[in-house]
């Protein structure tokens, strides 16, 4: 219930942002598929039914926005684990070096929903790296740590690690290893 109305809603944001803005879009978007760890603590572990949960497949759509900063959504969730993990992230990532090289580091920050047990929201505090390898596609990898801050007992504190593949519709903007 609450997955369907958080897309529903992430939906209408994303289309009426493209709707009101489509002529710049068309150099800032992309989009990612992924697969993602959760690693709860040892002492966490037990209360939310076990310390490591893998989801696939992990989507995200992100948005450059300009000055090294880029917004992103992503929808993680668990299949075929015995826990019931889901995840809905927004973040902000500030690129460390220039956003046009063809490694790019960056620091996140942001917020999340997580549905395991019960609902919660998260602070994420991380940081990533996109490797390009032509001039659309990209091999990216971060890692976020998610502070509960609003939920029930249930909900706790945890480590996100996610890989995958991205594709900018910004051909322009990224270089390959080969043209330094």
């Amino acid at each position: 219930m609450i997955k369907s109305k958080l897309l529903k809603i992430v939906l209408v944001i994303v289309l009426s942002t493209n709707s009101l803005r489509a002529q710049e879009l068309s150099e800032k978007w992309g989009i990612g598929l992924n697969t993602s760890s959760v690693l709860y603590s040892s002492e966490d572990g037990p209360t939310v039914g076990g310390r490591y949960i893998a989801t696939l497949p992990g989507i995200s759509v992100s948005r450059y926005l300009g000055k090294k900063v880029t917004i992103s959504v992503m929808f993680s969730n668990a299949i075929n684990d015995t826990q019931q993990y889901f995840s809905s992230d927004f973040n902000l990532s500030y690129d460390i070096f220039n956003p046009d090289s063809f490694l790019r580091p960056y620091l996140l920050a942001g917020v999340g929903v997580v549905n395991l047990l019960d609902s919660g929201l998260t602070l994420n505090l991380g940081g990533g790296g996109t490797l390009w390898v032509s001039k659309n596609i990209g091999l990216n990898a971060q890692l976020m740590y998610k502070v509960s801050t609003i939920g029930g007992e249930l909900q706790k504190s945890h480590f996100f690690g996610s890989a995958g593949i991205v594709y900018s519709f910004s051909p322009s903007r990224n270089k390959r290893l080969w043209e330094q």
